[in-house]
């Protein structure tokens, strides 16, 4: 089934029917059943204002089922006349690339088309399928059953329910009783308490791993220690690794930082964390395991790194900061895979720093 991915709350707020507006930067052709997967990514201040605990939204697995009505051009007088049906609280967006009106003396590029997708009939799963979420519409093994019989349901194939279950299971077996680890099922029900501070995919599943590097200078305008992100590469199939010569390298650093630039975006760094599962305590410069990141975690701060190295002043930093939080995941990766993509990186990387902060 076709499916989209949607950060929570709003993954939570569709499948309730609260939320029947959805907002892209781009259009299908497509018209009926969509599967709403909600990612990895938790807009923690968005739960408490739409009465969610955002400890207890669930995260990584396809939620419920609804059908995708149209899709409507929005412009500004629209936008705010719909506020009830898409529930956004942004300003009308006027910067490409952020959810967020620029701020003064902040350069305008042309106005992104924004788009509604009208939803309707939301079905929630029984369980929640467990599963990665990917760019734009993608297609994940979840059958809509009964939908037209006033007792509509959700299914998943069976090899998607038993994947999910060996989660289940493996969490199960990792389970920490502290309450604020435990997260709860989109439908009510909940999972038996689970430890996030020890995230249930494995360094080797997760594609970024943060490091903590040592710092052995006593400057005092360093910090203890800089981080590194790394991104993992795909290994070549095992009949093909002997004609590597020498063997394929299986991670690339994405970036580094250290000092009071590290310093100043601490609390999206800790938030990036916390979204993948980690307690504050565990980052410190003792440090020696990496943190497992999974993919929109690590983009979104691997694009955050990118962008801040240069920046010497706060206030340009925080800046760039809120507009790379404020980006859909679609932007995100958009940004991401321009600033990491070959020569042109630097240039891409640049553009974003103006975009965000007026370089």
């Amino acid at each position: 089934m076709k499916t989209l991915s949607i950060r929570q709350p709003w993954a939570e707020l569709i499948i309730q029917g609260r939320k029947t507006l959805e907002l892209r930067t781009w259009t299908v052709k497509y018209r009926g059943p969509l599967a709403i997967h909600a990612s990895q990514t938790v807009a923690r201040a968005a739960c408490l204002a739409h009465g969610l605990d955002p400890d207890q939204v669930t995260t990584g697995a396809v939620v419920g089922v609804v059908d995708l009505a149209d899709i409507e051009e929005l412009d500004a007088a629209s936008y705010a006349a719909r506020q009830a049906e898409h529930l956004a609280d942004e300003p009308f967006p006027v910067a490409v690339g952020a959810g967020l009106a620029p701020a003064q003396g902040q350069p305008q590029g042309p106005a992104p088309t924004l788009y509604g997708w009208r939803l309707a009939n939301p079905r929630p799963l029984a369980v929640p399928a467990p599963m990665r979420g990917r760019m734009g519409l993608f297609e994940a093994p979840v059958a809509d059953a009964e939908r037209n019989t006033g007792q509509a349901g959700v299914q998943v194939d069976e090899e998607t329910r038993r994947q999910g279950d060996k989660e289940t299971r493996k969490q199960r077996d990792k389970a920490d009783e502290g309450p604020s680890h435990q997260r709860k099922l989109a439908t009510g029900g909940a999972l038996p308490p689970v430890s996030l501070s020890t995230p249930s995919l494995s360094t080797s599943t997760r594609p970024f791993e943060l490091r903590v590097l040592a710092v052995s200078t006593t400057d005092p305008g360093e910090s203890a220690y800089r981080l590194a992100l790394y991104q993992r590469l795909v290994e070549p199939p095992a009949d093909q690794q002997r004609l590597y010569e020498p063997e394929p390298p299986t991670m690339r650093r994405v970036a580094e930082l250290g000092g009071p630039r590290l310093r100043a975006v601490a609390d999206y760094t800790m938030e990036a964390l916390r979204t993948d599962g980690y307690k504050p305590t565990d980052l410190g410069p003792g440090r020696r395991e990496p943190f497992a990141l999974d993919e929109e975690t690590g983009v979104r701060l691997g694009l955050l790194f990118l962008a801040v190295r240069p920046i010497t002043k706060v206030d340009r930093i925080e800046m760039i900061a809120q507009g790379i939080r404020a980006m859909t995941s679609e932007e995100a990766y958009y940004w991401y895979s321009k600033c990491t993509g070959g020569p042109a990186a630097e240039r891409a990387q640049r553009a974003l720093r103006v975009l965000l902060a007026d370089e």
